[in-house]
C-alpha cells in the first residue's frame, strides 16, 4: 500500500520537475521551507481568522480556513526530493505500514455499525492522512534549517502569551474572549476569562502551551550565544504561561513532567551550565522589570483556585481513561460507529457541536475504530517515536541529542492526550515531526 502510494507521488512531480534543475534547487528547497512555515503559522492564525474576521465556525469559509494548515502541508507532495543524505524514514515506514494496515481495518470494522461522514473526515485525517503526509514529504525537506521553525513558533507563543493574559483580564463579553462558535458560553474561572489566544477555543491554547515548551528547549539545546539562550527561556516560559492563561491543568503539568524528563536525560547542562545559567539571570532580571513574575504568578493564582474548585483531580483524567478504555472495549470491541465520536461530525449538516460519550482520547478512539484501530494508532506512534530515537543514535552533538530528546517528549505528550479528536494537536505533532526529522538526515552532507 505504501509503496504504491509512494509511487503515485513520484509521479506527480512532473508538475514540478522544472525547479528540480541544479540552478533552482536552492530556490526549490527555500520554497519547500516557506511552505511548511505557512503551515505552521496557519495553525496557529486560523482560530483567530474564524472568530474574528469570518466570525462563525459554521460558515463555508471557516471550513476553507479550517483546513488551510492542511492544504499547506499537502502541497509539499508536489515539492521534488531532495536527493543526498538519508533519513530515518524508513524506520518510521517499519511501523507505519502495519499501524494502518490495523486503522483500515478497525475503520471498516467499526463503519459496518455506523458511519458519519463529517466525523469520518477527521478521525482519518488524524489517524492516517497526517501520518502518511509525514512519511512522504520527509524527503522534501531535508536539510530544513530548524532554527526557521524555532523563530516562528517562539514569535508566535509570545504573542499568544500577551494575548492570553490580556484576554483573562477582560470581561467576558470582550469581542477578543468570543469563541469561533457563537453559541458556546465564555468559560471564565475565578482569577477572569479562561484565554483562547488566538485559538477559536480554549483547548487549542493549551495544545500551544506544550508546543511553546517544546519550542523553548529545542532552542535553548541548540543554542550557540547568550541571545539565543535568552529567547528560548522565554519562549519556554511564555509557553507555561499560556497554559496559566487558558486556566488548564493538563499541560501545565504534562509541560513539567516534559522539562523534568529533557533535563534528567539530556546532556545539555553538562556541556552549556555556565551559559544557561547566565541566561536564566537576565531573563529573570529581565521579568522582574517588566512584572512579568507578578503576572504569571496572578495566573498561577487563577489555576490553582480552579483545581481547587474542580470536582476530579488531574489523575482522575490522565489516568481515568484507561479505565474508560476498557469499559469501551466492553461495549464495542470493533467499533460502534466510524466518526461518531468527533464533536465536529453535525457542524457541516447541522450547523452545532455535537456531544461524546467519553471525553478522554483512547475509550473515543475504540468506538471509532476499535480495538484493532487502537493498536494501529499505538503503533503508528511508537513508530514516530522511535523514528527520533534513530536519529539521536546518529548524532554527536550533545545540543542535537536534547533537541532530538525534547521532540520525543512532546509527541509522547501529544499522542496521551487527545490528538485524534483535537485538530489543532495533530496538525502540531506531525508538522513538527516532519520538520525535526527533515532538519536531522541520518548522514550529514
Amino acid at each position: 500500500m505504501i509503496d504504491q502510494l509512494a509511487s503515485t507521488i513520484d509521479g506527480m512531480r512532473g508538475a514540478a520537475a522544472f525547479i528540480d534543475r541544479p540552478r533552482y534547487g536552492l530556490r526549490s528547497r527555500r520554497i519547500a521551507w516557506g511552505i511548511l512555515l505557512v503551515a505552521l503559522a496557519l495553525t496557529v492564525l486560523e482560530g483567530a481568522v474564524r472568530k474574528w474576521l469570518i466570525g462563525s465556525a459554521f460558515d463555508s469559509t471557516s471550513y476553507l480556513a479550517y483546513f488551510s494548515k492542511d492544504i499547506a502541508f499537502g502541497l509539499l507532495l508536489v515539492m521534488p526530493r531532495r536527493e543526498g543524505a538519508e533519513l530515518h524514514g524508513e524506520v518510521f515506514r517499519r511501523w507505519l505500514v502495519p499501524g494502518c494496515f490495523l486503522l483500515i481495518i478497525g475503520a471498516a470494522a467499526s463503519s459496518l455499525e455506523s458511519f458519519n461522514i463529517g466525523g469520518s473526515i477527521l478521525t482519518l485525517r488524524a489517524v492516517l492522512l497526517l501520518p502518511l503526509l509525514a512519511y512522504f514529504i520527509m524527503p522534501r525537506l531535508r536539510g530544513l534549517p530548524l532554527p526557521w521553525i524555532i523563530w516562528i513558533i517562539g514569535a508566535l507563543t509570545l504573542i499568544n502569551f500577551a494575548l492570553g493574559v490580556y484576554q483573562n483580564q477582560l470581561p467576558a463579553s470582550h469581542v477578543l474572549n468570543r469563541y469561533a462558535t457563537d453559541a458556546m458560553d465564555i468559560a471564565t474561572s475565578p482569577s477572569g476569562v479562561r484565554a483562547t489566544g488566538t485559538f477559536s477555543y480554549i483547548t487549542g491554547m493549551a495544545v500551544f502551551s506544550l508546543v511553546g515548551v517544546w519550542c523553548g528547549m529545542v532552542a535553548l539545546s541548540l543554542a550557540r550565544d547568550i541571545r539565543q539562550q535568552i529567547f528560548g527561556a522565554a519562549t519556554l516560559v511564555a509557553g507555561v504561561a499560556c497554559g496559566l492563561a487558558s486556566v488548564s491543568r493538563g499541560p501545565v503539568l504534562m509541560a513539567a513532567l516534559m522539562l523534568v524528563a529533557w533535563l534528567t536525560f539530556s546532556e545539555l547542562w553538562a556541556s552549556k551550565k555556565a551559559r544557561a545559567l547566565a541566561g536564566a539571570l537576565l531573563l529573570l532580571g529581565g521579568a522582574a522589570v517588566f512584572d512579568l513574575t507578578s503576572t504569571i504568578f496572578d495566573l498561577g493564582q487563577g489555576l490553582r483556585l480552579r483545581v481547587e474548585s474542580a470536582n476530579d483531580s488531574v489523575s482522575d483524567r490522565a489516568l481515568g481513561q484507561f479505565d474508560d478504555a476498557l469499559e469501551a472495549i466492553g461495549l464495542a470491541p470493533f467499533g460502534s460507529g466510524l466518526g461518531t465520536e468527533q464533536i465536529g461530525r453535525s457542524a457541516f449538516t447541522m450547523g452545532m457541536l455535537a456531544n461524546v460519550t467519553f471525553e478522554s482520547q483512547l475509550p473515543r478512539i475504540v468506538l471509532e475504530l476499535g480495538v484493532l484501530g487502537l493498536i494501529g494508532f499505538l503503533i503508528v506512534s511508537i513508530g514516530a517515536v522511535a523514528a527520533l530515537q534513530a536519529s539521536k543514535r546518529c548524532c554527536t552533538d550533545g545540543g542535537e541529542k536534547a533537541a532530538l530528546l525534547a521532540t520525543q517528549l512532546f509527541l509522547i505528550a501529544s499522542f496521551f492526550s487527545n490528538i485524534v479528536f483535537n485538530h489543532v494537536a495533530s496538525a502540531f505533532a506531525w508538522l513538527i515531526f516532519t520538520a525535526v526529522m527533515a532538519a536531522f538526515p541520518a548522514e550529514r552532507r
